[in-house]
């Protein structure tokens, strides 16, 4: 190459000088002079490439144009492009640097991703991505961009190593790890999210954020350290942390302990008033608690910073419903499909108008577990007389039931599939072939017709058990020792967990009941427990029968049946409760009434007595104790 002009040369040099001094805006006046001087001489282009990126781009294209295999140039010039938004040239400056040195041209692979992801073409981003990762495996910039666009696409795997290798390499980033451990639990790699929760809690201790998210049951593997522990350190570490005091206060909460953890959760937004996470875990709490005025307030004043909170309007609804506007209280149900515990659903027809129902192509859409569908459902017959040709999606266990009891009903399974993110409902396929129009929800059915507190349902069960099953029973249950009533009796619900289980019961603790001198008694636990059935009888004598040739977990028509042909029920806050409810069996419910709505009887069965005051706290020994009183106004043997 013949040599630089001497113009050229001379301020090349003086260019360079004041750039050691930090000239930055004389350095570019002597590089673009020395430009002039030797316009040909791509050398000295190359120099003068700088400042904003504006100025980057058009002295890479006048570059470009002069030498149209520089690499850096074109990586430079991409770059640039894509910065003042032209990302189609910019994709062709970085297409060609690929081109022209595929071997050297991560940062080019980089910023090409970049620039196609930010125009939405992910397709074409992701092998870019990935190269550059692969290549640079020690830089974070390259493995958070191959994250995120791996991410979008719907690659966990990929998105989660990606995710893990930044945060391993920035661990003091605090977002870094917090970003990793969430995309590892999306992946399913819950130890190597537990991993790097703690590695980041070890580097940063002082954030609370980091700590709380050791105290998620998503994250901590089996056996791990609880989450009681961890949630209390990030309190110790960061008092004025709102996710902190929330960890500790859902923690509290999931083992059962609604007080403190409504204290937690106050200190949380003693801390940030307006915390979101805090105020729905109060809300929660003192629901936990009956302590329906506390979740009213708190909702409603949260409400105002978080208006469109499907969670807080469900916490909320169930404070109206127990203690206060029962169809203020169903309105604001109403919310609960856009709140985190409704489930993800697809292809559903536009919903019902809430005054008008067309009289068919009306999709009733199933929700939530087999006790509140029974609930529900008991809405159906007031439904009917609205709409009487409609299709209703029902647990497939419940079909002989619901087919004896409405005959002409349409029914159709749980249209539910599993998908990348989980359990999803859908409806393209039946709503196309069965002509759907609009859909109500199943939850949705007390809000139409259960709104007036002071008119409870004076009907008693809904469903129409097998005759000839019942006949059946009837005929076994006769040759059981004894002459007394027999009572169906279920205390506790195959889901347990802390919360849980201050609705529930041991065995033990129904000794009050299974006592009393003249009944007999049927198991109508649906899990195991034989174990429990005969320590009972070695230790105490009491004998409950079982039929050991029910499935009484999905053979649901044959509970019901054995159900019908009882003299009564008690049972705790239970899918059996309800059931036995259902088929017309005098009920006595180890609870308060459902939704808390009424006190001495049910508000949707008038044959289910509920043995705690609304606003009463949950304690299985009182109402196991009122049960036990009941039972002899309740229940009587069938002549």
């Amino acid at each position: 190459m013949p040599p630089l002009d001497p113009v050229a040369q001379t301020a090349v040099q003086r260019a360079l000088a004041d750039r050691r001094a930090q000239r930055t805006t004389q350095a570019q006046a002597w590089f673009r002079l020395a430009a002039c001087a030797a316009p040909g001489d791509t050398r000295v282009v190359t120099l003068v490439i700088g400042g904003s990126a504006q100025d980057q781009a058009r002295w890479c294209l006048r570059t470009a144009c002069l030498d149209p295999v520089l690499t850096p140039v074109l990586e430079l010039g991409g770059r640039a492009l894509a910065e003042v938004g032209d990302g189609g040239r910019a994709i062709s400056f970085l297409r060609r640097a690929l081109v022209a040195d595929p071997q050297k041209t991560r940062d080019a692979a980089f910023a090409m991703a970049d620039v196609l992801a930010r125009a939405g073409r992910l397709s074409g981003a992701y092998p870019l991505a990935w190269w550059a990762a692969v290549n640079a495996p020690g830089n974070a910039a390259a493995q958070v961009r191959l994250a995120a666009v791996a991410g979008q696409i719907g690659r966990k795997g990929t998105a989660a190593t990606a995710s893990l290798a930044a945060a391993r390499l920035l661990p003091a980033v605090t977002d870094l790890s917090v970003t990793a451990v969430q995309s590892a639990r999306r992946a399913g790699l819950r130890r190597e999210a537990w991993i790097c929760a703690r590695r980041a809690a070890l580097v940063a201790p002082q954030s609370g954020d980091v700590t709380y998210l050791l105290t998620e049951g998503g994250t901590r593997p089996e056996g791990m350290a609880s989450a009681r522990v961890w949630s209390r350190r990030a309190v110790a570490t960061a008092p004025l942390s709102a996710p902190a005091w929330d960890a500790v206060a859902r923690t509290l909460r999931a083992e059962g302990w609604f007080s403190a953890s409504l204290s937690a959760a106050r200190h949380g937004l003693v801390a940030v008033p307006d915390d979101l996470g805090c105020a729905r875990s109060m809300a929660q709490a003192a629901i936990s608690e009956m302590r329906f005025a506390v979740t009213r307030r708190v909702a409603r004043t949260a409400r105002m910073a978080h208006p469109g909170d499907g969670e807080l309007a469900y916490q909320l609804a169930q404070a109206e419903k127990a203690n206060g506007d029962l169809g203020r209280g169903w309105d604001l149900d109403a919310l609960r499909t856009v709140g985190p515990r409704f489930h993800r659903t697809t292809g559903l027809p536009p919903r019902a108008s809430r005054k008008d129902l067309p009289p068919g192509h009306l999709l009733v859409a199933a929700e939530q577990g087999i006790g509140d569908e029974l609930l529900f459902l008991s809405c159906l017959p007031d439904l009917l007389a609205e709409c009487p040709e409609p299709v209703v999606e029902a647990d497939p266990r419940f079909h002989s039931l619901l087919s004896r009891s409405f005959p002409g009903l349409s029914l159709i399974d749980r249209q539910v599939r599993v998908d990348g993110e989980g359990a999803i409902y859908d409806y393209n396929r039946v709503v196309s072939d069965l002509g759907l129009t609009t859909h109500i929800h199943a939850g949705d059915l007390p809000g139409r017709y259960r709104r007036d507190r002071d008119r409870p349902t004076e009907r008693s069960g809904y469903l129409l058990p097998d005759p000839v099953r019942v006949a059946e029973w009837r005929g076994r249950l006769a040759e059981l020792p004894g002459s007394g009533p027999l009572v169906g009796l279920c205390w506790r619900s195959m889901l347990r967990s802390g919360i849980r289980s201050a609705f529930y019961a041991e065995l033990p603790e129904m000794l009050p009941i299974l006592r009393l001198p003249g009944y007999r008694f049927v198991c109508l636990q649906y899990d195991e427990c034989d174990a429990e059935l005969e320590a009972l009888r070695r230790d105490q004598g009491i004998d409950i029968w079982r039929p050991r040739d029910l499935d009484q977990r999905e053979d649901l028509d044959g509970v019901a049946a054995l159900i019908a042909a009882l003299d009564g029920a008690v049972s705790t806050a239970t899918s059996v409760c309800v059931l036995a409810a259902a088929v017309g069996c005098q009920t006595i419910r180890l609870a308060p009434s459902l939704y808390n709505i009424t006190d001495g009887r049910d508000f949707f069965f008038a044959n289910m007595t509920p043995t705690l005051r609304r606003d009463e706290p949950m304690d299985v020994s009182v109402a196991i104790a009122r049960a036990a009183d009941l039972l002899a106004t309740r229940v009587k043997a069938r002549k």
